[in-house]
């Protein structure tokens, strides 16, 4: 029994120690982008030693892909149950929902799409990074019975956050009922 507990808490410990160094990674990746990642900068933000980040994530490309399941599960998790909470204007929880992204969580919702587009070039990564589609269609589903208009949905609401991250749009509550109609 003595080694179990052992074996358990040195598992605990590493998959800790692995989150931390996928937060840092995140974070490096808000601040710099997907090309400022190394594993020195990830070492520096996560404040460990490089022998500690190449340990648990031997390339670049191993942490990359580790970063965006992470990130891909994070957004998943934060999600659910979204499409249930949308009260009686929905195009308002919505615009919430989406302002929450970009400024709350600007940074965060910066190094999301900068994963995303990664798996664009990475075709191993597309059923990855399409996870996190899952519940934003969930949430799209709550507007429309029909899968393509709820699949449309989420491919505008995409669009609208690219354009407001970099800064080609201002988001407004009208332009979600308007989308929301067009999509009934």
């Amino acid at each position: 029994m003595q080694v179990n507990r052992v074996v358990d808490g040195r598992r605990m410990r590493g998959e800790q120690r692995r989150s931390e160094l996928l937060r840092a990674t995140l974070t490096v990746i808000e601040r710099d982008g997907v090309a400022g990642v190394s594993h020195r900068a990830v070492a520096a933000a996560a404040d460990v030693s490089v022998a500690s980040i190449t340990y648990h994530f031997p390339t670049l490309d191993d942490l990359l892909v580790a970063a965006l399941t992470w990130a891909a599960e994070d957004l998943a998790a934060e999600l659910h149950g979204r499409g249930s909470e949308l009260g009686a204007r929905p195009a308002d929880e919505l615009a919430r929902l989406i302002e929450h992204s970009l400024v709350r969580r600007r940074g965060r919702t910066l190094a999301l799409y900068e994963l995303y587009l990664y798996a664009a070039r990475r075709p191993d990564l597309r059923v990855v990074a399409g996870a996190w589609l899952e519940p934003l269609t969930e949430i799209a589903r709550a507007f429309t019975a029909d899968p393509q208009k709820a699949g449309l949905l989420v491919a505008a609401l995409d669009g609208l956050l690219m354009q407001a991250l970099i800064g080609a749009r201002e988001i407004d509550t009208q332009d979600f009922a308007a989308l929301l109609e067009v999509l009934r």
